[in-house]
């Protein structure tokens, strides 16, 4: 038997860093998609290949006691550990182990770059071998899964990933709790500056500003939140698509300056941001911690354009838009 899973990244659309401080945040899944296929081996191992994860390949077997490198280590080892976290996790679940079980996956999401390429492969994962096992699960036992690799890997999670990444859409999250908001076709342009900020060290930095002083930084996370609670409202709004999106746009503008205040934007970043507003986009702003890693431009009618302009600035761009969908079984062949 063969089972073919996938999963969507995730792109934070407002309220990054001020969540940390209790603040609303809303995340969302584009269709940039890691997929997973997961089949029974004879060698009661478990075994990873990851053939094109936007890093050097990896394959990689796993027995009781010993690690087996069947070609360069490269820099794909980052997701050996929440894929393996993940198989093992699903057969405790299923009272499956000691079977063998090989993993092959295959990803459009880049890894560090702020999209939650981390939570996908371990939400797909989950999703392929929990099918494969017959364990039947749904999307929100399966976020609660994915949720518990990040864990045990990461040693802290919000829970917002993986969360995402099963369910799809889009949510509201606040204070450890989730709501999906109505779903609305967002044409979305991401850019990849190439490098990836250090999420740890930029919410201690944040911090430590916010600690030195907390006159100055509380109404920039007060206003962040008020940015989120207006993007809410323009959601649930009666307002016509073409509104809603100026007005989102507007709010992404807003919030993008607020995070450029609290220092957590780069020369790099700021040059996509303003490529894409000067190439038409309605609004544009960073996702995730910052430091690098990616922002994303809104721009219906305009895409191409906002893609060119990020090229020419020196990023990667990548046209896609809100996926509806979570975890998604994409074939089961006996």
């Amino acid at each position: 038997m063969r089972v073919l899973a996938s999963a969507p990244a995730k792109i934070i659309l407002f309220g990054e860093h001020s969540v940390v401080y209790g603040k609303p945040a809303i995340a969302a899944a584009i269709n940039l998609r890691t997929y997973v296929r997961a089949e029974f081996n004879d060698s009661k191992r478990i075994k990873i290949e990851a053939h094109d994860i936007k890093t050097p390949g990896l394959i990689v077997s796993f027995s009781e006691n010993e690690i087996y490198f069947e070609s360069d280590y490269g820099k794909a080892a980052e997701v050996l550990s929440y894929v393996r976290q993940a198989i093992e996790l699903v057969m405790e679940e299923a009272d499956a182990n000691g079977k063998g079980v090989t993993v092959s996956i295959t990803s459009q999401i880049p890894v560090g770059a702020g999209l939650g390429s981390s939570a996908a492969v371990a939400v797909a994962t989950i999703g392929a071998v929990s099918k494969l096992l017959g364990l039947e699960l749904t999307r929100e036992e399966i976020a609660r899964l994915g949720h518990r690799v990040e864990l045990l890997v990461q040693g802290a999670s919000s829970g917002v990933d993986p969360t995402i990444s099963a369910i799809g859409g889009i949510i509201h999250y606040e204070k450890g709790k989730f709501e999906h908001l109505p779903f609305m076709e967002l044409p979305i342009v991401v850019g990849y500056t190439g490098s990836s900020g250090p999420t740890k060290e930029l919410v201690a930095m944040v911090r430590r500003t916010y600690e030195e002083m907390p006159e100055v930084v509380e109404p920039i996370l007060t206003s962040m939140g008020k940015v989120v609670e207006e993007a809410i409202e323009t959601l649930l709004s009666e307002l016509g698509e073409g509104e809603k999106l100026a007005r989102l746009g507007r709010l992404m503008n807003i919030n993008h300056g607020l995070l450029d205040a609290l220092g957590v934007s780069t020369k790099k970043l700021s040059e996509l941001v303003y490529a894409a507003r000067t190439a038409g986009a309605l609004g544009a702003k960073i996702t995730g911690a910052g430091g690098g890693g990616c922002m994303y431009a809104l721009a219906p009618e305009k895409q191409s354009e906002v893609a060119t302009a990020i090229t020419i600035a020196g990023g990667t761009p990548m046209i896609t838009k809100i996926s509806r969908e979570g975890l998604r079984i994409e074939e089961v062949l006996p």
